[in-house]
C-alpha cells in the first residue's frame, strides 16, 4: 500500500452520527475533487490513474474490515483488470475476485459485505467468487478471463494463497494465448485508416490503451523471462511511456465531464475536452508556440472547414490540435506494439533463408535486412527511396530492424537529394507501377521518408479537420484517395470508372495530383491558392516538364469543381457545360479530374459517394466530352438521355401496352433530360402512376417507399407558390431528417418531387402512424385549409432535436449569376439540421422568388444545396442591392434557426 493511500485511510473517519456509508460517499467527493484538481493542474495521466486506484482501494479495504469481523477463512480479495493494475478513472469499472483455497471455504457474508456497500456509492462492481482450482481452469479456457487475472493485485486476505494463485495462474497459461493476443492485434488493424477513427474510443480503438494492454499481456503469457525492454527500443519504451500518459489523461477528462463513464471522443465533446486539458487555438503561420488572443470558451464549440476566412483565417482550433496529438500518439502506439508483436510472436517462426539483394541490403524471409546500419544511407542518401521502390518491385516487407535503421537516417534526405532526377524519377516510378502504389507510400509516410522528400505532404500529418464531413485526417484521406484509384484498375471492365481509367495517357501524374490535391489544408487558409503555391514549388523542385507540371497542378486547382457542379448545378445548362469544357487543355485533363472527383469524394466518408453521386459525375463527364470533342461521337454517348429512353422503350415491348408506351414518352418529353439519369424505369413508372392518380382525382398523390439505408416521400401535385417550402415544413414538424431532395416540375406544371428521408433516430423505415399524419398534413397544406406556420407553432416546442451544444458552423450563403442564363443559383452551406430545408425555401418564399429546381445533397452533418430561382417577373435577378438583400436576409434567418437549436 503507497503513502498516499495510508494518508488516505487516516482520513475516512466518520463523523458523529455519520453511518458507514455517508462517510464513504464524503470521502469518495473529497477525494475526486482532490485529484481532478491535481489532474487540471498538469499532473501525468498514469500518477491521476494511480490516484483514483487508491482511493478506491480505500474504500473497498473499509467495507472488508468493517465485515470481516472474526472470519478466519482462506480467502484472498483482489484486484482485477485495470483496477489491478491500478489504472483507473474517475469512473472506471471495479473488478473484483473472491479467491478462496475450496468451496466450503466461501462466505456469503464477506462477499455481500463488501459488494453493498460499493453498490450504495453507484460503482460500476464486476465480481466473482471462484476456488483456486476454478480459477485456473477459468484462465486456461477464457482468454480474457485470464488477462484480467493476469493484472490481479492482491488487497487483503491470505498472501500464501494468493502467491500460490500466481504460480498456478503463470504456470497454466495455454500456450495459444500468446499467438491469440497477437491475432486481436492483427485484428484491431486489419483496415486501412484504423487508427484514424472519426470518434476514437481512447481505451479500445486501434493506438488506443488497449494495444499496450495487449502487449503488456503477450509477454506475461510468453511463458518466458521477458520484459518489454528486450522487444523495444529505449525510444519506443518513452514514446510509448508518453503515448499512454496522453491517452489517460484524455481518458480522465472525459469521465470528470461527463460526469460518467466514457470513453469516447465524440464529435461534439472535442472541444470541451481541448480546452479542460489546456489547448487553444493556434495562429499557424505565427511564432512558434503562439496561440490566438484569448481562450474561448468550451461552450462555442466551433466547427472547422478546409478554408479559413475573416478571423479564422490561418488558425487551427484547439480541438484540431488536441485530437492531432491524439492521432500522433496513437500511430506511434500502434506501430510501436506491431513491431513488438513481430519481434516477440513472428521472428521466432522464422527460418532465416537469406537473399543478397544489393550490396548491403539483404532480404530475410522476404524481410529486408539493412546490416550496415545507418552508415547505409549516409554514404548515399538516394539509397532511402530507391529501397522503397525495390519493396514494391520484388514485393518484400521491411524488417524491424530495417524500419528502424530508416527512422534514424532521415536526417541524410536534404534539399539535394529533394531536388534530384533520379528522385523524380523513382517517385514516378512508384506512382506508375500498376500494384502496391498506396501500399509503398503509406510504408513510406508511416516512417517519416515521404514527407522527408515532399515536405508539403508531410505537413498533413495527422492533420484534423474538425467538421463531421471528413472521416479520416488529411494525410489518411489522401492516403485513401489514392486506394480508390488503385482499385479501379481491378474493377469490372465494363465499368465506365475503369474505362475512363485505361484511356487515361499519364496515370503517374494522375497519382501525384491526388496526392497533392489537399496539401494546402496544412496552412488553415484557402486551401486550394495555397495548395497550388505549394504544388507549383514542389514541382519545380522534381524538374517537372511545364506540360507535366501544368496537369498536376490542373488537378490541384479543379478537385473539387466536378463533385460540386455535378451535384449543385443544372447540368441541361449548355452555358454552363460549354464554360466548364473550357477549363480543359487536352481531354486526358478530363478523364484525370473525373477519376480524382471519384477517388476524392469517395474517400471522405462512408455515405459521400453513391450510384446517385456516381451519375450526375458520369452525365457531367460525358456532357463536357460531347462539347469537348465538339459532337464527334463516342462510346460514352450511349448514356444520353435519348439512348436512356430508348432502353427503357425496348425494356417496356414485353410487359407494357401501347397506351401506356405512349403515356410514358409523354410524361418524359415535358421534363428535363436529367430525370432520366436520376431515375431508373421501375421509379418512372411509379411516378407515371401517380401522376395519372392526380389527373383523375385532382387530389394530390403520396407514396412512401421504402429502402435499405433511407425512405422515399414522392409527392405529386400541380405546382404552386411556396410548395417546396410548404413541403419541407410539413416533414420537419413530423421529426423527419431529409437526406436529399429532387424538385422536379413537368412542362404541364405537374409537379413530382422526391425526398430520400429518415426518421429523426435514424430509422430508415417511418412508423405507419407517422406516414398517415405526413399524408394528411400535406394534403391540407397543399390544398390551403392548413397553414404551416401553425403547425409550427404547434409542435415546434415538442421537437426531439438530435444535437445539443453541437459545434457551431456558421452558415454561408452565395448567390451566382454566372452560372445560368436563365436563374439566379442561391449556393447555402449550413449545419445541417431538422426545419433547415423549411427556412430556406420560406424565406426565398417570403422574398417572392420562384424556385424552379432545387438540387439537395447531405452528408453527415453538412447541407450543401442549391436553388435555382427567378424574380416575381420570372426573370434572373440582376440588381446588385436586390442580390444583397435576399443573401442577408437567407443568412440572417439560418443564423437565427441555428441559434436556437
Amino acid at each position: 500500500m503507497t503513502d498516499t493511500t495510508v494518508q488516505q485511510r487516516l482520513s475516512l473517519h466518520r463523523a458523529d452520527g455519520d453511518t458507514p456509508t455517508e462517510t464513504r460517499k464524503r470521502f469518495w467527493a473529497e477525494q475526486l475533487e482532490v485529484i481532478s484538481q491535481r489532474h487540471r493542474a498538469g499532473a501525468g495521466g498514469l500518477e491521476i490513474a494511480v490516484a483514483f486506484s487508491d482511493v478506491v482501494d480505500n474504500i473497498v479495504l473499509d467495507a472488508y474490515e468493517i465485515c470481516i469481523g472474526s472470519q478466519r477463512s482462506t480467502y484472498a480479495l483482489i484486484a482485477l483488470g485495470g483496477y489491478g493494475r491500478q489504472e483507473m478513472s474517475p469512473y472506471s469499472d471495479v473488478d473484483l475476485l473472491f479467491l478462496f483455497k475450496r468451496e466450503r471455504d466461501k462466505t456469503s457474508d464477506l462477499i455481500s459485505g463488501v459488494l453493498h456497500p460499493l453498490w450504495d456509492l453507484g460503482f460500476d462492481i464486476g465480481h466473482s467468487a471462484r476456488t483456486l482450482s476454478e480459477s485456473v481452469k477459468m484462465a486456461k479456457e477464457d482468454l480474457e478471463s485470464c488477462t484480467a487475472m493476469l493484472d490481479g493485485r492482491l488487497l487483503a486476505g491470505d498472501t500464501e494463497l494468493w502467491q500460490d494463485f500466481g504460480r498456478r495462474l503463470r504456470k497454466g497459461i495455454p500456450k495459444g494465448n500468446l499467438a491469440q493476443l497477437a491475432a486481436l492485434h492483427r485484428e484491431r488493424g486489419s483496415h486501412a485508416g484504423c487508427v484514424h477513427l472519426l470518434e476514437p474510443n481512447v481505451k479500445e480503438s486501434p493506438g488506443g490503451l488497449r494495444e499496450i494492454h495487449l502487449l503488456e499481456w503477450a509477454l506475461k503469457a510468453a511463458r518466458i523471462d521477458i520484459t518489454v525492454d528486450d522487444v523495444v527500443g529505449a525510444d519506443d519504451q518513452w514514446a510509448l511511456q508518453r503515448g499512454r500518459d496522453f491517452h489517460w489523461r484524455a481518458r480522465h477528462e472525459l469521465h470528470l465531464a461527463l460526469g460518467r463513464k466514457h470513453d469516447v471522443l465524440g464529435h461534439e465533446t472535442k472541444p470541451t475536452i481541448a480546452h479542460k486539458l489546456g489547448y487553444q487555438d493556434r495562429v499557424v503561420n505565427g511564432e512558434e508556440g503562439s496561440d490566438a488572443d484569448g481562450w474561448t470558451p468550451p461552450t462555442i464549440n466551433r466547427v472547422g472547414s478546409a478554408d479559413r476566412t475573416g478571423a479564422d483565417r490561418g488558425t487551427e482550433l484547439a480541438a484540431e490540435r488536441f485530437m492531432r496529438d491524439y492521432y500522433l500518439h496513437a500511430n506511434a502506439i500502434f506501430h510501436i506494439t506491431r513491431l513488438a508483436f513481430d519481434e516477440l510472436v513472428e521472428a521466432p517462426r522464422r527460418k532465416g533463408r537469406r537473399l543478397l539483394l544489393e550490396p548491403g541490403v539483404l532480404a530475410i524471409d522476404n524481410l529486408i535486412e539493412i546490416p550496415e546500419g545507418v552508415d547505409y544511407f549516409a554514404t548515399d542518401p538516394m539509397r532511402l527511396p530507391r529501397l522503397f521502390a525495390m519493396c514494391q518491385r520484388r514485393r518484400l516487407r521491411l524488417s524491424e530492424q530495417s524500419r528502424r535503421v530508416i527512422q534514424d537516417s532521415l536526417h541524410v534526405i536534404d534539399n539535394d537529394v529533394r531536388s534530384s532526377p533520379e528522385t523524380r524519377d523513382l517517385l514516378l516510378g512508384i506512382l506508375k507501377r500498376r500494384k502496391r502504389t498506396t501500399e509503398t507510400l503509406r510504408a513510406m509516410h508511416d516512417l517519416g521518408v515521404l514527407g522527408a522528400l515532399l515536405p508539403e505532404f508531410g505537413d498533413l500529418t495527422c492533420l484534423v479537420q474538425y467538421d463531421m464531413y471528413h472521416v479520416y485526417t488529411v494525410d489518411e484521406h489522401t492516403l485513401v484517395a489514392l486506394e480508390r484509384l488503385e482499385q479501379v484498375a481491378g474493377m469490372d471492365s465494363g465499368r465506365v470508372l475503369r474505362r475512363v481509367y485505361n484511356d487515361l495517357e499519364r496515370k503517374d501524374l494522375l497519382f501525384l495530383g491526388t496526392l497533392l490535391h489537399d496539401v494546402g489544408k496544412s496552412r488553415r487558409e484557402e486551401h486550394i491558392s495555397a495548395g497550388m503555391e505549394m504544388g507549383d514549388a514542389l514541382c519545380q523542385r522534381l524538374g517537372l516538364t511545364e506540360a507535366d507540371r501544368a496537369l498536376v497542378l490542373f488537378l490541384i486547382e479543379n478537385h473539387q469543381e466536378m463533385v460540386i457542379i455535378s451535384q449543385r448545378r443544372d447540368l441541361d445548362d449548355v452555358k454552363l457545360i460549354s464554360d466548364f469544357a473550357d477549363r480543359f487543355a487536352r481531354v486526358d485533363w478530363l478523364r484525370a479530374l473525373y477519376l480524382l472527383s471519384y477517388a476524392d469524394l469517395s474517400a471522405v466518408a462512408a455515405d459521400a459517394w453513391s450510384d446517385w453521386h456516381g451519375a450526375l459525375l458520369w452525365e457531367l463527364y460525358n456532357k463536357t466530352l460531347e462539347q469537348l470533342e465538339s459532337g464527334i461521337k463516342t462510346l460514352e454517348e450511349r448514356d444520353s438521355a435519348r439512348q436512356i429512353v430508348d432502353r427503357h422503350l425496348k425494356a417496356m415491348k414485353a410487359s407494357w401496352s401501347p397506351a401506356r408506351v405512349v403515356a410514358f414518352e409523354e410524361h418524359v418529353s415535358k421534363l428535363p433530360a436529367r430525370y432520366l439519369v436520376a431515375y431508373n424505369l421501375e421509379q418512372i413508372s411509379r411516378h407515371l402512376q401517380l401522376v395519372e392518380s392526380f389527373a383523375r382525382s385532382q387530389q394530390t398523390q403520396i407514396e412512401f417507399v421504402e429502402q435499405q439505408h433511407h425512405s422515399e416521400i414522392v409527392v405529386c401535385t400541380s405546382d404552386q407558390r411556396h410548395l417546396l417550402a410548404n413541403i419541407c415544413g410539413v416533414l420537419a414538424v413530423n421529426d423527419i431528417d431529409i437526406l436529399t431532395a429532387d424538385a422536379q416540375t413537368r412542362a404541364d406544371s405537374v409537379v413530382v418531387d422526391t425526398f430520400r428521408v429518415a426518421d429523426i433516430d435514424g430509422s430508415a423505415t417511418l412508423p405507419e402512424w407517422k406516414k398517415e399524419r405526413i399524408s394528411d398534413r400535406l394534403r391540407k397544406v397543399i390544398a390551403g385549409e392548413v397553414q404551416v406556420e401553425e403547425l409550427f407553432a404547434r409542435y415546434s416546442a415538442h421537437w426531439n432535436r438530435r444535437f445539443h451544444r453541437r459545434p457551431r458552423r456558421e452558415p454561408e450563403v452565395v448567390l451566382e449569376n454566372q452560372v445560368s442564363e436563365r436563374y439566379t443559383v442561391v449556393d447555402v452551406n449550413a449545419q445541417d439540421e431538422v426545419g433547415l430545408l423549411y427556412t430556406i425555401t420560406h424565406a426565398l418564399g417570403e422574398m417572392d422568388l420562384d424556385i424552379h429546381m432545387a438540387i439537395i445533397t447531405t452528408v453527415s452533418d453538412r447541407a450543401t444545396d442549391a436553388f435555382y430561382v427567378v424574380g416575381v417577373n420570372g426573370d434572373k435577378i440582376v440588381n446588385y442591392d436586390t442580390l444583397e438583400t435576399i443573401r442577408s436576409t437567407l443568412q440572417d434567418r439560418l443564423s437565427e434557426s441555428e441559434s436556437e437549436s
